[in-house]
C-alpha cells in the first residue's frame, strides 16, 4: 500500500521507522472515524520520495492482523497515537467453509465464462479471500471484527452471492440498470 506522510506525527513515525527504532506499526480499521478493534500490522517497505520539510512517499505491507485492546493519544509521550494490541494468530488458516467454498467455485465459474482473472481468488483462504474479492476496506474491517469464524463466513457468502449476481446481470439489457 502506498501511503504519502505529510502529518509532522506520522513523519515522526516513519523517521524511527526508517532509522528501524520501530519495526512495525499497526493501522487500525475505523468506520466514520470510529475504530473497529481490530487491525493490520504493518512494515514499511520502501521511501519513494523524502522532501526537505520531512512528507513524503513510502509503500507499506501488511504481515499480520491485531486486536486493538487499548488506544491512545498522549502527544507528550508519542507524537502518534499508540495503544496496546494482542496478534491474530492463525489469521491466514481462517477457513472459507464448506458454503463459501461452494459459492466461491459457482462465482470463479462465472468469472472465467466472463474472461475475468480468478488467480487471486482461487485456493486461499478466508482473510485473503476478502482482500482480492473486491469489497471495501469498511466492509473487509467489519467481516474481520465478528466475534467467531462462522459470522465471518456468512457475511462472506453474502458478499460472494452479491458479487455472484451483478456478474450474471446484462444491465445493457435493462437499459444500464442492475435488476437486484
Amino acid at each position: 500500500m502506498r501511503l504519502h506522510v505529510f502529518e509532522k506525527r506520522y513523519q515522526f513515525l516513519f523517521d524511527e521507522l526508517e532509522g528501524m527504532q520501530v519495526e512495525e506499526f499497526g493501522i487500525p480499521f475505523s468506520n466514520n472515524g470510529q475504530l473497529l478493534g481490530i487491525g493490520a500490522i504493518m512494515r514499511l517497505v520502501t521511501v519513494k520520495d523524502k522532501k526537505d520539510d520531512g512528507s513524503r512517499d513510502v509503500v507499506v505491507t501488511a504481515t499480520g492482523l491485531y486486536r486493538l485492546t487499548q488506544f491512545e493519544e498522549i502527544p507528550e509521550e508519542h507524537p502518534y497515537p499508540s495503544g496496546m494490541c494482542e496478534p491474530i494468530e492463525n489469521w491466514t488458516e481462517w477457513p472459507l467453509g464448506s458454503e463459501c467454498e461452494k459459492a466461491r467455485e459457482e462465482l470463479l465459474f462465472v468469472m472465467k465464462s466472463s474472461k475475468l482473472s480468478t488467480s487471486k481468488l482461487e485456493n486461499v483462504g478466508l482473510v485473503r479471500f476478502i482482500q482480492h474479492l473486491g469489497i471495501d476496506a469498511s466492509q473487509r474491517a467489519e467481516i474481520l471484527t465478528q466475534g467467531d469464524i462462522k459470522s465471518m463466513q456468512s457475511m462472506v457468502l453474502e458478499r460472494i452471492v452479491l458479487t455472484k449476481k451483478l456478474l450474471v446481470q446484462n444491465p445493457v439489457k435493462y437499459g444500464g440498470i442492475f435488476m437486484n
